[in-house]
């Protein structure tokens, strides 16, 4: 018989329809019951005060620097995990979430017994016995000195063949159709919606892996009885990632015509260099038919000045999809969509595994604005806390512990903590501008 036509290729005004549709499909009711009051009290049984409270946090300019070979005594490691626990009880928002005071004193007791068959530890030593026993704490922002609870998920791309969709099955551009890939039954969950060097709409296998490394192949079995194996590529950004200038101020760049603001980190407004260049580039973006903000490099930072950015880029105020309060007073500072505001302009937002927290409150902000599109790899998973500097008196180990909570949508795979939001078009992000700018190309929205 004849080989099956290759479908063919969307306009944007096909694929703006379509990611808008994804967008708008995100349900958000029912997140304002989630919330969780923090009451905590003291051994009497009286509310524990916010001066109390408070006491626990340290200023930033005002931590005290960690010595990993500092030897510490069995009474010091013991001094600083009571310290530790009695903060977590009086300051952690997420307190309650994570399992509360059963979860919390299980692990309190699991690391004083093992504290207690080491007569000295040095402070590296003591990070490794710490960390392992709060994987229950599902928080990207509560870390121990830097380090995660939980791991992240990094994607690794199959781009061997380029794979095009029609009616949930998956050609090559030799016509030769998918009938089934080893140990994955749902194609839909492997093929993800990708950019080909041509600037084609595109699926590639995707694969999410808790580990910067991946040895995976994937067995392709045809229709035609043929079989073939992809080979995954290394995730390779982690360099550019160590080397962003988080101070940098933004300043729109070029690519062919469309402009690009280019955002490290989400500083201060009292920056006033970095946050003129801030605003300016959202006036610049918003008066443009087609922006890319690129937030590639960007670990997050003031969530209500990234928030604030879409406000200016729209001419109006752009309501989020989740709710954040403060856990001990109730004080809410974003709320769930009431409206979808409409946007005549098309917005691109580059993203990475490091895009995270105050970079994806404005994703998750994005996500009510008509036209923008989700370029790059599923971003880092760091929205349901906060982040508040507590720092222990021995190890000097700088604990988050955030008394923010922020409840998310969970249908539709909308997000995930330590996993992030996942892109509408998947791109190794070290490609992702110059993918987006060719698919803008091959689409007609500018002159290649």
């Amino acid at each position: 018989g004849c080989a099956p036509a290759l479908p063919p290729q969307p306009t944007l005004d096909e694929l703006l329809a379509e990611t808008n549709a994804a967008h708008q499909a995100i349900d958000n009711d029912g997140l304002k019951s989630e919330f969780i009051w923090r009451k905590p009290v003291d051994e009497s049984g009286e509310p524990i005060s916010a001066s109390e409270i408070n006491s626990y946090f340290t200023d930033i300019a005002d931590l005290e620097s960690v010595d990993p070979d500092l030897v510490l005594t069995q009474e010091q490691m013991i001094e600083d995990v009571t310290y530790l626990f009695d903060a977590i009880y009086s300051c952690y928002g997420n307190y309650d979430r994570m399992g509360g005071r059963a979860a919390f004193d299980a692990a309190e007791q699991a690391i004083l017994k093992e504290c207690a068959q080491h007569a000295s530890l040095s402070v590296k030593e003591f990070q490794k016995l710490l960390v392992p026993h709060f994987s229950f704490v599902k928080d990207a922002h509560f870390q121990i000195h830097g380090q995660k609870t939980n791991p992240c998920w990094y994607p690794f791309f199959f781009r061997e063949v380029a794979f095009y969709e029609d009616d949930g099955q998956y050609i090559t551009e030799n016509h030769k159709i998918v009938a089934s890939v080893d140990g994955y039954d749902d194609l839909t969950e492997l093929f993800k919606r990708s950019i080909s060097p041509k600037g084609e709409i595109v699926y590639y296998p995707v694969l999410l892996k808790d580990s910067t490394t991946c040895d995976e192949t994937l067995t392709i079995h045809y229709t035609d009885g043929g079989t073939q194996v992809l080979q995954c590529e290394p995730y390779d950004y982690q360099e550019q990632f160590e080397n962003a200038d988080q101070l940098a101020i933004p300043e729109v760049r070029y690519n062919n015509s469309i402009p690009i603001l280019q955002v490290n980190a989400m500083q201060s407004q009292t920056d006033s260099d970095w946050y003129e260049g801030f605003q300016e580039g959202a006036n610049i973006l918003g008066g443009s038919p087609i922006g890319i903000l690129d937030l590639r490099l960007n670990p997050g930072g003031y969530g209500e000045v990234a928030v604030g950015w879409l406000k200016d880029y729209a001419g109006t105020a752009v309501p989020s999809n989740s709710i954040f309060r403060l856990a001990f007073t109730g004080n809410q500072s974003t709320s769930a969509r009431d409206t979808w505001v409409e946007n005549d302009n098309l917005l691109v937002i580059l993203t990475s595994r490091r895009t995270a927290s105050a970079a994806e409150h404005l994703m998750d902000a994005a996500y009510n604005l008509e036209n923008v599109l989700f370029i790059g790899e599923n971003t880092s998973g760091a929205l349901v806390g906060s982040n508040t500097n507590v720092q222990l008196r021995n190890s000097k180990f700088v604990v988050g512990i955030g008394m923010g909570q922020n409840f998310l949508p969970s249908t539709n795979d909308y997000f995930e903590e330590f996993r992030g939001f996942y892109p509408d078009l998947w791109v190794p992000a070290g490609e992702a501008e110059e993918l987006a700018v060719k698919l803008m190309e091959n689409l007609g929205a500018v002159q290649a």
